[in-house]
């Protein structure tokens, strides 16, 4: 008589997936307390991403390595700031910054008008909630784009960054 002895119980319908497994998935060697890995795609973020697929660097090796950079803006509006994993690659100069917000003048409305605009926007809101109940909202999706190119001209590398109706162009020479 051959007793076996199993440590966990047997499945009717066939093995499970974790007994077929050669070995238990893993985080990918970073400790709990640490920032978790992504699996589908990149975290979303307000700043848009550069995607470089050639090098871009001097004699000495200085310079951009191809990869995926976050461009980001300084406060002060002076330097396109390259991100990437949360650390500074580059800074370059901003050459034109320009806002691209309406400026909205407010009149002033009694109390008669302004509860008929409330009315009004609460009205409209309801409206376009039903409208895009499943999907996204259009003035809740973030515009954000850049595009580099090399000028031959001058012979630099020009960055047009644009995010957050704002728009700055910033160049750079190796």
């Amino acid at each position: 008589m051959l007793i076996a002895a199993y440590d966990m119980p047997m499945n009717p319908y066939g093995p499970a997936i974790d007994q077929l497994a050669p070995y238990k998935g893993t985080l990918s060697g970073e400790k709990e307390y640490q920032k978790p890995s992504y699996n589908y795609g990149p975290p979303s973020t307000k700043y848009p991403i550069l995607a470089l697929e050639d090098n871009i660097v001097d004699d000495n090796g200085k310079g951009l390595k191809k990869g995926f950079y976050e461009v980001r803006i300084d406060d002060n509006k002076q330097f396109l700031l390259f991100m990437q994993s949360g650390k500074l690659k580059a800074k370059i100069p901003i050459i034109n910054y320009e806002s691209l917000k309406k400026q909205v003048s407010q009149q002033a409305l009694n109390s008669k008008q302004m509860a008929k605009k409330m009315r009004k926007d609460a009205k409209k809101a309801q409206k376009e909630a039903y409208k895009y109940k499943k999907g996204e909202l259009p003035k809740d999706i973030v515009f954000n784009d850049i595009k580099m190119t090399y000028d031959e001209k001058n012979a630099c590398w020009v960055i047009i960054w644009e995010a957050d109706e704002s728009r700055a162009i910033g160049c750079f020479r190796i």
